[in-house]
């Protein structure tokens, strides 16, 4: 039995305690740390559930089924786990998750990172997939690079062996998006074959309108070239082309080519803008947007010049294209674009002429000239002069200056010490002037040399493509040949440009380019006749193919001979002038 003061203590104290609705563990664990902890389980699967969905976006590039399927797993279990918390909230009765709301902080961080890293790895692979897509992209880039650059090669070679392009890797493209290529003697050349071509091609629809219209072709002819004697009736033609050569180069040598114009400073780069301009486009295009251009008058004076009044009244019965074009338009008749189509490639000749520093310069020899075979082209392919025959003249030309006495006498007394003396004269006699030192005359007689083999190398190159496409057995034999001339010209070449910059202050130097020159043309002349050897077994096609080439090369190795002995002559005399100077210094 307690107390009476005990017992009212004990009152005391039971009436100070405070009753609770719930359970002792249920308010325990409503105190801050418990839910501390429970939102930090919620942000955990939170974090899983985004690293959940991006492995499931990344499985759908590149698309994997697989990996698909287990991501959609992943964020279906994530996504449970949030519904049970949400589900655990609203009951108020959380399970304990861990033995301490610290621990379970540290657990949630554990996962959070762990989720974190997943979707690191997930970027990780994703960026590795892009780094390989490049990759497959740089490869595809280096092939169609690769590719390009073969097609490029292929359209080089295309260019060189047309005599367009001597550095194709200069090759650039102007401002203007035109395709520019260097300016050389080759371009140039290819340029003037072009102009050739178009001559010969429209000489063909007039001499067809002048047959149409009853034409005496004969009385036609000789009114242009009278008391020719021609080897076959179709070389008449030449007679007609010689008509609209004379017409068309006529005022070539003036820059604005004779056309009137307003006064305005040229460049030679803006010459070769307007021969980019105008090579490719069609000539009756550039003249219905400009009509009164140079071009479009230099087009109006031309045709009134090669075709007269009086034929053209004959071709078609009247002169109303005349008119037309005399007021100042262009027709669109079959006629005048066949003759659009020469104007243009005389005109671009002339603008390539002009973007040269100095400018090219067109010249005519004397009628009656002997005939210079590395300057002009005989219409008798396979005709052959012997030694003791006379050499072919000249037919027509305009102006020629006459060569002075003194100049003669050159020729004369360097020729002597040649092999072949006569072909000496004729081939040099119209390249010396007055003034010209022996060692410009060996100049010559090399450019001679040259040009004699590279027109020797192109019609080999043509009976060797002939017997190529025949498959013929004789087709090895003139390749042989063909790549002996083409040693020739390349040694040929080197030496003009070794005595062109032969320095003669220094006899050092001057006896190594001399010893240069001396091995390269003796090289020539070897390399000339094992062409001769190699083929002289074999029919190349016939008599005449076989009798042309032999001609032709023979004819590279007497010019070559004379060469080498000109320069012989000139080296022998600079090294006694160079011994009779340095005795005169060297006298007390």
């Amino acid at each position: 039995m307690q107390p009476s003061g005990a017992k009212d203590t004990q009152l005391r104290e039971s009436n100070s305690q405070k009753v609770h609705p719930q359970p002792m563990e249920e308010a325990a664990n409503q105190n801050p740390e418990a839910v501390e902890a429970m939102v930090s389980r919620i942000f955990t699967n939170i974090s899983s559930l985004k690293s959940a969905y991006i492995q499931l976006q990344s499985a759908h590039t590149p698309y994997d089924p697989d990996k698909i399927q287990a991501a959609d797993k992943l964020v279906i279990s994530e996504l449970k786990n949030l519904s049970e918390l949400k589900h655990f909230y609203r009951e108020h009765n959380p399970k304990p998750v861990c033995v301490s709301p610290q621990d379970s902080r540290l657990a949630a961080e554990i996962q959070e990172q762990q989720s974190l890293l997943k979707t690191y790895e997930v970027m990780v692979k994703k960026f590795q997939s892009e780094i390989q897509n490049k990759d497959s992209e740089i490869l595809q880039l280096q092939q169609q690079i690769q590719e390009a650059s073969q097609k490029r090669v292929k359209l080089e070679k295309n260019l060189k062996l047309r005599g367009l392009s001597a550095k194709e890797s200069e090759n650039t493209v102007d401002e203007n998006g035109h395709f520019s290529m260097d300016l050389t003697p080759e371009f140039f050349r290819s340029a003037v074959e072009a102009a050739y071509r178009a001559i010969h091609d429209f000489s063909k629809p007039l001499i067809n309108m002048m047959k149409a219209a009853g034409w005496d072709l004969d009385a036609a002819a000789n009114s242009i070239q009278p008391d020719i004697v021609y080897a076959k009736r179709a070389h008449k033609k030449y007679a007609f082309e010689s008509h609209i050569c004379q017409r068309m180069f006529s005022g070539f040598q003036n820059e604005f080519f004779s056309v009137k114009h307003e006064n305005s400073a040229v460049t030679t780069d803006s010459f070769y803008h307007q021969y980019l301009a105008l090579r490719e486009m069609d000539p009756l295009d550039v003249l219905g947007q400009c009509p009164d251009s140079l071009f479009g008058n230099f087009c109006r004076s031309k045709y009134l010049a090669v075709v007269h009044a009086k034929m053209e009244a004959s071709f078609f019965g009247n002169l109303d294209q005349r008119n037309y074009v005399m007021a100042g338009g262009h027709p669109r008749t079959a006629f005048y674009q066949a003759f659009l189509k020469l104007a243009k490639s005389i005109w671009l000749l002339h603008r390539l002429a002009y973007s040269f520093d100095p400018p090219v310069t067109v010249f005519q020899v004397q009628k009656g000239s002997h005939f210079s075979e590395g300057y002009m082209e005989s219409v008798l392919q396979n005709f052959i002069v012997e030694e003791n025959e006379d050499k072919p003249k000249v037919v027509e030309g305009t102006s020629a200056s006459r060569s002075q006495p003194r100049a003669n006498k050159l020729v004369e007394s360097q020729c002597r010490r040649t092999r072949y003396p006569k072909l000496c004269m004729t081939s040099l006699s119209n390249y010396v002037t007055p003034a010209t030192e022996p060692q410009q005359l060996a100049q010559a007689a090399l450019k001679v040399s040259l040009v004699k083999a590279i027109y020797t190398k192109a019609y080999v190159n043509k009976v060797c493509k002939q017997l190529q496409q025949t498959k013929s057995k004789d087709y090895q034999a003139v390749k042989d040949c063909l790549d002996q001339i083409s040693d020739g010209v390349s040694l040929l070449f080197n030496s003009v440009e070794e005595l062109h910059h032969l320095n003669l202050d220094k006899e050092s130097e001057f006896v190594w380019h001399r010893s240069n020159v001396q091995t390269w043309l003796s090289t020539v002349l070897t390399d000339v006749f094992t062409c001769m050897d190699g083929i002289s077994g074999y029919k190349l096609g016939g008599y005449k193919v076989k009798a042309t080439i032999k001609a032709k090369v023979l004819n590279v190795a007497q010019v070559t001979s004379n060469a080498l002995a000109l320069f012989n002559g000139y080296a022998v005399r600079h090294r006694d002038s160079h011994h009779s100077n340095s005795g005169k210094i060297n006298k007390p």
